[in-house]
Order: C-alpha cells, then sequence, then structure tokens
C-alpha cells in the first residue's frame, strides 16, 4: 500500500460471501426481502417473531480490550525513583551531617597547633510497609473462550495495575499519623524534615517561571547543595505553565510539530544547577470531591456527626480579607476499608471574617473504627460541587468527639508540586520484595490469588528536594 493510500473496506473483501446485492439477481432480492431481517437490535426482541433474524446473528466483539482508566505511561514517579532492595522490615541508613561544625577554626599562627573538630553523623531508619489486593475468577470463567484472553491473565494485570495506582499516590500522600499501616509519602517527609525554606507556599498562585528560579536556587544553594533533576506536577499546572511561554514562543511554535501544527509543550527546563525534567503526574490532584461512600459496608465507617460550628479569632488563621465571605463544609470518615459518606457541617454555609478560624467536633457514627477524617471545603463564595479536600485529620478521640480547626492552611482546589534531586544520593524506594502473586487455598469453585509489594520510601537528604503547596491555576482556564 502507498503511503498515502487509506486502508478501506470494499467488496472485494467479501468475495464469496452471499447477502450483497451487488452480486445478486433481482428476483434474489424480491425473495430476499420477504425473508428474514437482521435489524439491529442488541438484546434480543421480547416476544420473538417470525422473520426476526436476531437468532441467527453472530456478535462482532473487537479483540482488542478498549482501557477507559488509568495505563502504565500515567505511573510516572514509581518507575522513576531509584530502587534498592531492602533485607529488613527495618531499613537503616547514616547521613554525614557536617564535616566540622566551627567553620572559623581553620586560621592558625606560625607553629600553633590546629583547633580540633569533629564530623556529626546520624543513623535514621524507615519502617517496610505492606500493600495487596486480592483477586479471584471463578472455576467456569476459566473454562469459558473469552475475548480479551485468559481471564486470570487478565485479572492478574488489573490487579496489578491498581496496586501500583495505590503505591504511586501513596509515594506522594502516604502518612503514618492517618494510618499505622502507610508509610510517609514525600509530601510529609518534606515537611517534617526539610528546610522551612524548602516548603514554598504560593497561596493560590500558578506555579511561574520565577517560583522554579527560585526553587531551585533554594535546593543548589547552601547549606543544601542540592542539583534538582525533575518536577513532578499535575498535568494542568504544566498546561498554565506552557501557556506562559505561547506569545515568547509564537513563531517557533508554528513549526514545533512540523507541517500546519501549532502549539508548545515545554519538556523541561534549565536552571542555574542544570536541567530540570517535567513529569506530568495525574496522581498528584487537588484531593477531590466528598464523593459517595466507598468499600465494605460492614468494615468503612458511618458518616459522622458534626457538631456545630464556630468562627473564633484564631493567630494560626490564613483567612485573610481577600477570603472573607461564606463557605461550605464536609466531613468525611475514613479507615484502612474505605470511606463514608459526607455530612454536611451545620448543613448550612459558614461566614467567615478575616483572621477568623472554622472550628467544630466530629463524633464517629458507628462502632467502626475511624482512623482519620477527610475535610473538604468550598472556596469562598463557591456551590457545593467546587468543594475539594483541604485537611486530614488523625482521630485522637477514639469514638469520643474530636474537635476539628480549620485555619485555610490549605486552599481548595490546589495542588502540589515537588522538585527533586531524583537520584540514589537523595532519595529511594527500599524494596523488601518484588511484586507478589501468591495463590490462595480452595474453599469453593474459584481460583483466588493475592498479589503484594513491600516497600518504603527512603528521603536521605531532605535539604535537595522541595515542595510547592497550594499550586494555583491560571486565570481563565477551564
Amino acid at each position: 500500500m502507498l503511503p498515502n493510500q487509506i486502508n478501506m473496506v470494499g467488496l472485494r473483501d467479501y468475495q464469496g460471501v452471499e447477502g450483497f446485492f451487488g452480486a445478486m439477481a433481482g428476483s434474489e432480492v424480491d425473495f430476499l426481502n420477504k425473508a428474514l431481517a437482521a435489524g439491529s437490535e442488541i438484546n434480543a426482541p421480547s416476544p420473538f417473531t417470525a422473520g426476526d433474524g436476531f437468532a441467527l446473528r453472530v456478535e462482532s466483539l473487537e479483540s482488542t480490550l478498549k482501557v477507559t482508566t488509568y495505563k502504565m505511561e500515567h505511573l510516572r514517579f514509581f518507575r522513576g525513583i531509584p530502587k534498592l532492595p531492602a533485607y529488613n522490615t527495618v531499613e537503616e541508613f547514616n547521613r554525614l551531617e557536617s564535616y566540622g561544625a566551627n567553620e572559623e577554626s581553620a586560621f592558625i599562627s606560625e607553629g600553633d597547633l590546629p583547633n580540633e573538630d569533629d564530623s556529626l553523623f546520624s543513623r535514621q531508619y524507615a519502617l517496610v510497609k505492606f500493600l495487596g489486593t486480592t483477586r479471584r475468577v471463578t472455576h467456569p470463567m476459566t473454562l469459558v473462550r473469552t475475548a480479551h484472553g485468559p481471564a486470570i491473565a487478565q485479572e492478574t494485570t488489573n490487579g496489578t495495575m491498581h496496586l501500583l495506582k495505590m503505591l504511586e499516590r501513596a509515594l506522594f500522600y502516604g502518612d503514618h499519623t492517618l494510618s499505622a499501616l502507610q508509610f510517609d509519602g514525600f509530601e510529609k517527609l518534606i515537611r517534617d524534615n526539610s528546610p522551612t525554606t524548602n516548603v514554598v507556599d504560593l497561596r493560590g498562585a500558578p506555579l511561574s517561571e520565577d517560583a522554579l528560579v527560585d526553587g531551585c536556587l533554594i535546593v543548589n544553594d547552601a547549606p543544601n547543595y542540592g542539583n534538582p533533576t525533575h518536577l513532578h506536577l499535575n498535568p494542568k499546572v504544566k498546561s498554565d505553565l506552557t501557556k506562559t511561554f505561547f506569545p515568547k514562543e509564537r513563531g517557533p511554535s508554528l513549526n514545533a510539530g512540523g507541517g500546519n501544527m501549532i502549539g508548545l509543550d515545554i519538556k523541561g527546563f534549565t536552571a542555574q544547577s542544570g536541567d530540570i525534567a517535567f513529569e506530568p503526574n495525574v496522581f498528584i490532584t487537588d484531593g477531590g470531591a466528598p464523593g459517595a461512600a466507598v468499600g465494605d459496608a460492614t468494615r468503612r465507617p458511618a458518616t459522622p456527626v458534626a457538631g456545630a460550628s464556630a468562627t473564633p479569632p484564631a493567630a494560626l488563621s490564613q483567612f485573610a480579607a481577600d477570603d472573607a465571605g461564606n463557605y461550605l463544609v464536609y466531613a468525611v470518615a475514613c479507615n484502612r476499608y474505605g470511606r463514608s459518606a459526607a455530612v454536611w457541617v451545620d448543613g448550612a454555609v459558614i461566614a467567615v471574617a478575616a483572621g477568623d478560624e472554622i472550628t467544630f467536633t466530629l463524633t464517629p457514627g458507628s462502632t467502626v473504627d475511624v482512623e482519620w477524617y477527610d475535610i473538604y471545603r468550598t472556596p469562598v463564595g463557591g456551590a457545593a460541587a467546587t468543594a475539594r479536600r483541604v485537611l486530614r485529620v488523625p482521630n485522637a478521640a477514639g469514638a469520643g468527639a474530636q474537635t476539628i480547626n480549620e485555619y485555610n492552611a490549605n486552599i481548595p482546589g490546589c495542588t502540589s508540586a515537588f522538585l527533586f534531586q531524583q537520584n540514589l544520593e537523595c532519595m529511594s524506594f527500599r524494596q523488601l520484595a518484588p511484586m507478589l502473586k501468591i495463590p490462595l487455598a480452595v474453599i469453593d469453585s474459584s481460583v483466588r490469588w493475592m498479589q503484594l509489594i513491600y516497600g518504603v520510601p527512603v528521603l536521605y537528604t531532605p535539604g535537595k528536594v522541595l515542595l510547592y503547596r497550594n499550586v494555583g491555576r491560571a486565570s481563565g482556564h477551564l
């Protein structure tokens, strides 16, 4: 086939197959009009009627499974983070914190004995955590000739993708204070261990070239001495950053894709410290909306009971003058098995003035353990559909009432961005075992198995990474 020819299906492809008008005599067409009708029904007609040929039709089903959810290409961080084997459930490592404490002691008089100084070492550790999913296929399903290959193989692939999705999200947002079963993701590792200068709060502003330059300088400058290599960010945030270069690059962008293709895709950024690759990651999100209850109804928490809210002034408040107005607040109870439906705090808008906080109580709605609460809030004056998660609070009161304080530290609809020195000098994923598939005992006429992965992310040098918080969207975005 020539390159410019279009791949089309013609009558030649149906040679020898009866039923096409072009190959039939007129008398045969007249006879066909009195015969069975194929129709275009999806389900069998009820009742069946004479002349309906539905029962004789063979399904025409493509053998390729169309995937409507994420694929391996979306799992960017787990594929890129350096990996090392782990040999224990407690993984330890040493840090050289300082070559010497006194930086003014090197100069001496002629013949003097130099001052004695000591290096500073510290030992750190990380606890390996375990992720898994159980899958099951009935024995009859293993005997059926399926359209997309063996059922067990397909379900194993699905289990792998589900497990990798949970791992990818946890690498960013895991938090052992919410559930002891989780490891700490890099957002918490940076906030707990990195210098305060390495957490940059944009307060709703979009990520800009200036913010990137300043962030790279923080990592590169003393006392961090880092060389950032990758920036993980939400694709929409990357799109906003790209749009700022459209006016500057309008000429070259006309030919960026060749022919009549227009547009600009920025793959990275050159800073004083070197090149930084952009890694758009769909699992870096704004927290999402409250949504419906998820998980096993017998194990997930019930909807919590919310007490009346109050809005007293608070020293920690970050509600500024522009933030004064009405808000809608929702709360969800969570544990390892799932999430409850949301409770609407006050069942009405909550009026907040500059310098105030929003405070209320939450009480578990059942005897099922609540491990933490997710708090959702709208932007000022926003409708219910605009509510996004702004706070995750460990349940410290057990079955009792717990006071929730919301200071506007996190802005609804914003995301985070992670500037990493993504190499073994700075970080790794310590893996106790590669992904495992373990068969389970046969207790019914089905095949069951577990898919597991054991590991923990480790941040060796907290100064060589940087977190952008409250990254907003550019004005006029869709």
